[in-house]
């Protein structure tokens, strides 16, 4: 099995060292994300909304730990969220509620903004 070394093309540094997965293991991730989109695709919005939220405080609550996994500690939750691609999900909001007179997570049963 070969290795690739990950850069950050910020600074073109290493970031760290990676095994590459063979074909079995691809297959194997792919079939892995087909079942699980399923059951995402099954579950209610309200479910959906839930999970993400949940995943978004888990995410908040070890920004910390994450930032230095990937070799940056000291990040701010806001970098690493934009990184991952969260940002968008905030402006998404925003628009939406000047369209709609109400945000996505009124809809769906989430905390109510004023």
């Amino acid at each position: 099995m070969s290795s690739f070394t990950v850069t950050d093309p910020s600074t073109g540094k290493p970031i760290t060292t990676l095994e590459r997965a063979d074909v079995a293991e691809v297959d194997a991730a792919v079939a892995d994300a087909v079942r699980a989109q399923r059951s995402w695709a099954a579950l209610a919005p309200v479910a959906r909304a839930d999970a993400l939220r949940s995943f978004a405080r888990v995410v908040e609550q070890h920004v910390d730990e994450l930032a230095a996994l990937e070799g940056r500690p000291g990040e701010t939750v806001g970098a690493v969220a934009r990184r991952w691609g969260f940002a968008h999900l905030g402006r998404f909001s925003e628009r939406y509620a000047r369209e709609f007179g109400e945000r996505p997570s009124d809809t769906l049963g989430g905390p109510r903004t004023p």
